[in-house]
């Protein structure tokens, strides 16, 4: 397919159709977008037989669209944007309502088809806005239809990264990592309290060593057995246990063996 012969013959189309409603946009092109040619602006305003109604209805929104390197095979870039009398759910329901016609259309021209549709909707929303409806239900559903088609809007073109939410991505990701090093550091300080040493491993066992071990003992004059006191050898020294001495394995069994004494 002749991509660019088929882009050109419809713009001629559209100029031929549109006229001064469709203007070559210089400034103000969507962020993200990166067309490999012109970007194009089409008012519009509401077209009703009531021209009273017209009138008074300020509704207007536009279409900003490029063609794609491989349309009309693949989806044009398109933006609907409110001008006057929208608000941003009245711009996710009309973008919401193009992009399934984008869909419906792969393979054809299809900006004109996209344009007429984009009218009716303005016109309907003209009409609405003349006489608009008390009922609560029709209000509910309403407002339930613009936010399932602003969330839809979402969905299909993400979030633009503006200078605003990259801060605020960036804080959130800093917050996370603090609180994720804080766990880390607790957890790793209780398992560090949990866990003995070696020094007080062996310290343990020493004292239910002096617990269970007895000696051979004398009588006293009733008879009754009396273990005899712990007796140590000759310069022997109490062990200091202090926890923030070397750990050294070989260390500790000497100084054990010292504290047993020598009988």
């Amino acid at each position: 397919m002749d991509y660019q012969g088929e882009q050109e013959m419809e713009l001629e189309a559209l100029q031929a159709i549109l006229m001064d409603d469709l203007q070559e946009l210089d400034d103000g092109v969507p962020q993200g977008w990166d067309p490999p040619g012109p970007v194009y602006r089409i008012l519009l305003s509401p077209k009703l037989e009531d021209d009273e109604v017209q009138d008074e209805i300020p509704v207007q929104a536009e279409l900003v669209f490029a063609h794609t390197p491989t349309y009309p095979e693949t989806s044009p870039l398109l933006r609907a944007r409110g001008v006057s009398a929208l608000s941003d759910a009245d711009v996710a329901i009309l973008q919401a309502t193009l992009d399934k016609e984008v869909k419906a259309n792969l393979g054809m021209a299809m900006i004109y088809t996209l344009v007429s549709v984009a009218q009716e909707w303005v016109n309907e929303k003209a009409l609405q806005a003349a006489a608009p409806s008390t009922d609560p239900a029709l209000l509910l559903r309403k407002e339930q239809e613009a936010e399932e088609a602003r969330r839809a809007a979402l969905r299909a073109h993400g979030t633009p990264v503006t200078p605003e939410t990259f801060l605020a991505w960036q804080e959130a990701f800093a917050a996370e990592r603090a609180l994720s090093s804080t766990a880390i550091t607790e957890g790793v300080h209780a398992g560090a309290a949990q866990r003995l040493s070696g020094k007080k491993y062996f310290q343990m066992q020493e004292s239910k060593h002096l617990q269970v071990e007895e000696e051979p003992s004398g009588s006293d004059e009733e008879g009754w057995d009396v273990p005899l006191e712990r007796q140590g050898g000759a310069g022997d020294e109490d062990v200091d246990f202090d926890e923030e001495e070397s750990s050294d394995d070989e260390l500790l069994l000497e100084e054990l063996a010292a504290g047993r004494g020598v009988q």
